[in-house]
């Protein structure tokens, strides 16, 4: 078995513990008022019906088996459909949208301070991410993640989501390593393990409730906090 390199992660529920309510009535009345300054008259209802109508409507590509939606397309695709064809406003939308649909947001304890000793420990750390690139990387600027990784990849950048092989594949050759040397951490058993298995890395399932103890398929290791995760590493290396 090859030395471990690089260590790379999954970004949401693995490093930061997020909760989101879309459908909360008070996302969209707040978001219609904001964007009626800019002159687009929609109430929250028919804004809700619009995005709704855009999201089903959205042009997959037909090659991707697991194809991403860009939230940021699709309300740049309601400001044109209204006559306003407003980059800017895309993005604040989304931003907006975001903020206002979170619950919590906050990272998790052991967060820095794992990566903290395996930057120290000189291991090349990276994040691929199911995430959109409108708010993601603001995100972890923010909650303080963006110094430790060299490599912050989200699905909005490919077109494409995990468990696609290649979205592990991108990583390790952008950190110029085999996938043999490199281990993922996620939170997820069929996107995370089955990507980073499907792509020949080795897989932590971070499985901070214990509920997916019996988990198909299966990691090379369960770790019930990053620390763990770390121990094991260590061990491996």
């Amino acid at each position: 078995m090859s030395k471990i390199r690089a260590v790379i992660f999954d970004c949401y529920s693995t490093l930061i513990d997020i909760k989101t309510d879309e459908e909360k009535g008070e996302v969209f009345h707040y978001l219609s008022l904001y964007l009626q300054y800019y002159g687009v008259k929609m109430n929250a209802k028919s804004l809700r019906s619009a995005l709704k109508s855009e999201r089903e409507s959205y042009p997959y590509s037909k090659e991707e088996l697991y194809p991403e939606t860009d939230i940021e397309i699709i309300f740049r695709n309601v400001l044109k459909n209204e006559g306003l064809d407003n980059p800017f406003l895309a993005e604040s939308g989304c931003k907006l949208f975001r903020v206002l649909s979170r619950e919590h947001f906050q990272l998790f304890p052991d967060s820095l301070s794992v990566l903290e000793e395996m930057r120290q420990k000189r291991y090349q750390l990276a994040v691929i991410s199911d995430a959109q690139k409108v708010f993601c990387f603001e995100e972890s600027e923010m909650l303080g993640l963006s110094p430790f990784f060299s490599r912050f990849i989200v699905s909005t950048q490919l077109g494409f989501r995990k468990p696609d092989p290649r979205f592990f594949m991108v990583a390790c050759t952008l950190l110029d390593v085999l996938p043999t040397e490199a281990i993922y951490i996620g939170n997820d058993p069929r996107t995370d393990v089955g990507g980073a298995k499907g792509a020949g890395m080795r897989a932590i399932l971070l499985d901070r409730t214990g509920e997916n103890t019996h988990s198909e398929p299966k990691p090379d290791f369960y770790a019930r906090s990053l620390w763990d995760a770390w121990g094991w590493i260590k061990s491996h290396s």
